[in-house]
């Protein structure tokens, strides 16, 4: 299940792409146009922009302070659902494991992409009920009543595509741990055949640190004729790199409650605030020298003259994480002997950040 969900990962990363954007991370730039004529000149940039294009488009596109911002968002939603426990009913303890993602569903101005910013968190989880100590209550709450829970995991994940000699790689690397509190504040009523669960109180911390690394190798050849008989040709070289570091941490307190049907299935729902601190910060070589271009054929050419372009990197900033999240959440848990299968879904309330979580746990 969560190499199915870390590819599917992936396809959102894939989904931030775009081949023709106004706010590319790698540019090429001409810094000498070696006396040609302007007419020749916009030819020139023309297809100066169609090799800017294929190189941007296995990297992710948007203004890099907007798209940090969304990539630092989208982290802390990742993390939401991945460390706590909405509805189990674990009596004593409590394993197993999930994943996280979270998107910034806003579209950046200027760009193809769909979304701002994507995030995503790995976890094993272990819970106990505090009924086994000797005190009968903590600051004024039932040991009966009352659950820890923590969680962790560290996990390294590549991916490669692209036509032989022209090469992508994603790289993630991600690590996330917390721990939570649950109380029953108002205990749960009813049955197995049809129960409601009372109302949950939760706390916790989380930290959520994922690295996204991009890798290409660069060759593109420009070799176009213009209207005039002009040719333009020459190779650009290099192996583009870029990475953002997203960093976050969070500390959650959120309401819930859940209706149990049948006993097989388990309806929750709930409402939280999140204080946030961190950010996420990229940075990007284009890993290239200096190229030239030659132009030959035609009376604008000359004596053959040299065009110089300069590859640079545009996704070197920081942004940080919205202080406060006010979110509702929503999930579906199937209920079988010790055995809990579930899918959550988070939506902030002020903004367009969205975080889905799917897990595997045994409750006893």
């Amino acid at each position: 299940m969560l190499r199915k969900t870390y590819l599917l990962v992936l396809t959102l990363i894939a989904g931030l792409y775009a081949s023709t954007s106004s706010a590319q991370i790698f540019d090429i730039k001409v810094t000498n146009y070696g006396g040609i004529p302007l007419a020749l000149q916009t030819f020139v940039d023309d297809q100066i922009q169609t090799a800017e294009n294929n190189i941007n488009k296995d990297f992710p596109s948007g203004a890099p302070d907007r798209l940090m911002e969304g990539m630092a968002n989208s982290s802390v939603m990742a993390a939401k659902g991945i460390g706590t426990d909405y509805a189990s009913n674990m009596s004593v303890f409590l394993i197993g494991g999930g994943v996280g993602a979270g998107a910034d569903l806003a579209k950046p101005a200027g760009t193809d992409s769909p979304v701002s910013g994507i995030g995503v968190a790995p976890g094993v989880i272990v819970g106990f009920n505090l009924g086994f100590l000797d005190t009968k209550s903590i600051l004024g709450m039932d040991t009966d009543r009352l659950n820890l829970y923590f969680n962790f995991m560290s996990y390294d994940y590549k991916k490669q595509m692209g036509d032989p000699g022209k090469e992508s790689e994603i790289d993630l690397s991600m690590l996330s741990y917390g721990t939570h509190v649950r109380y029953d504040w108002i205990k749960p009523s009813g049955n197995k055949i049809l129960g409601w669960g009372g109302v949950k109180l939760n706390f916790g911390f989380e930290y959520n640190k994922t690295t996204f690394g991009f890798k290409s190798k660069l060759n593109e050849t420009i070799n176009q004729t213009a209207t005039t008989g002009e040719v333009i040709s020459g190779t650009i070289t290099g192996s583009p790199e870029a990475s953002i570091l997203a960093s976050t941490t969070s500390i959650p307190l959120a309401l819930s409650t859940d209706i149990q049907i049948l006993y097989f299935l388990t309806v929750y729902t709930g409402a939280g605030v999140d204080y946030n601190m961190g950010q996420a910060k990229g940075k990007g070589l284009l890993n290239g020298n200096d190229s030239t271009l030659t132009c030959t054929g035609g009376a604008s050419c000359g004596t053959t003259p040299t065009i110089t372009v300069k590859p640079s990197a545009n996704l070197d900033t920081t942004a940080k994480v919205q202080p406060f999240l006010y979110r509702a959440f929503a999930g579906v848990q199937f209920n079988l002997p010790w055995t809990r299968i579930f899918v959550q879904v988070d939506k902030s309330l002020s903004n367009d950040l969205i975080g889905a979580t799917a897990g595997l746990r045994f409750a006893f």
